[in-house]
């Protein structure tokens, strides 16, 4: 099934390019932007509500419980984590320095992440 959403809400439309998108499996869905940076919660009805900010985010995928996102953070060669309810964004794994070392935390080293998928 396909559905067209207007896009229209209490943060009005977005500003620039959709780049990427999780859905909740509740008729929710969010996206990240390409120029303003925003990871945005669009509702069944086509309301947007910005959840949080965040530079060069590549992919998302949704928690399970549905309480947060993890983000492929491209510019910044990391994995981070924002939380639904709050939109606190905090750094799951990567240093911020390009490279590909093991690791927890930020002991970790990612070149350019592009990708995330959860289990």
């Amino acid at each position: 099934q396909v559905t067209t959403l207007a896009l229209e809400g209490e943060d009005g439309r977005p500003a620039s390019l959709l780049r990427a998108v999780a859905s909740d499996r509740a008729d929710s869905w969010f996206f990240t932007t390409e120029h303003s940076h925003s990871l945005l919660h669009v509702s069944a009805a086509g309301r947007i509500r910005t959840v949080a900010t965040c530079e060069g985010c590549c992919n998302i995928a949704l928690s399970p419980d549905g309480s947060a996102l993890f983000l492929a953070d491209y510019s910044n060669h990391k994995i981070l984590r924002a939380e639904v309810a709050t939109g606190a964004v905090s750094t799951v794994a990567g240093s911020g320095e390009e490279g590909g070392a093991d690791g927890v935390g930020d002991a970790a080293q990612f070149c350019y992440p592009s990708g995330i998928t959860l289990s």
